[in-house]
């Protein structure tokens, strides 16, 4: 499905998926950010709660991102 975001940042739902959802106006829906793309759900995300949490565990332990992309990059060559 395509729609238009508006001035103030606005994007229109479509009705049918409103419907489905039971959403309303003032129902809360959580936008992450994955990649180039954004996820909107209407409850707060399974992906956004792992990720603060793996970030959460991975600061705690000290590991760095750049850290976990050299494991990484290791790991692919491997394979």
């Amino acid at each position: 499905m395509i729609t238009r975001m508006r001035e103030k940042g606005q994007v229109t739902i479509p009705a049918n998926i409103r419907e489905s959802l039971h959403l309303s106006k003032d129902s809360i829906l959580c936008v992450t950010r994955i990649g180039n793309g954004i996820l909107i759900t209407s409850k707060p995300s399974a992906v956004e709660a792992f990720a603060n949490k793996f970030s959460k565990a991975a600061d705690e332990k000290g590991i760095t991102l750049e850290a976990l992309l050299k494991d990484l990059r290791k790991i692919r060559h491997e394979k």
